[in-house]
């Protein structure tokens, strides 16, 4: 291969190089965003949970209320709040969640094609300019 091609075919892999690697951070960003909302999701199930339970700790103390799994509660609704039934939410933050785990699984994929990508990608560049 001439000089020319080969320069060429290095410019074009530096360019699939430069979108591989801005894919893969929006991917690492999306991931980051997801076990976020994971986190949320968890920390707030285990709250509700923890108040249909009870605590074990409260020695008698009639100072902590606690849900029945038909009452309402109130949930947050973008900057308004909406009388919501326990259980149907708790049920929401299920989907929730599944949805996420999908979402979640689906990037990883993403993720590891792309990081491949970028790894072959600057090998085969690396085995051209060794050429030269």
């Amino acid at each position: 291969m001439n000089q020319e091609a080969l320069q060429k075919v290095l410019i074009e892999m530096d360019n699939q190089l430069n979108k591989s690697q801005s894919e893969l951070s929006m991917i690492n960003l999306q991931l980051e965003r997801i076990n976020h909302n994971l986190k949320i999701i968890d920390t707030t199930k285990n709250k509700l949970n923890n108040i249909i339970i009870g605590d074990n700790d409260n020695n008698g103390d009639n100072n902590h209320y606690h849900y029945q799994s038909n009452e309402k509660i109130w949930q947050n609704c973008g900057k308004a709040f909406i009388s919501t039934n326990f259980k149907t939410y708790l049920n929401q933050l299920n989907k929730d969640n599944k949805n996420y785990q999908d979402i979640k699984k689906s990037l990883i994929i993403k993720q590891d094609y792309l990081k491949t990508t970028v790894e072959k990608t600057i090998e085969g560049m690396t085995n051209i300019v060794g050429k030269k």
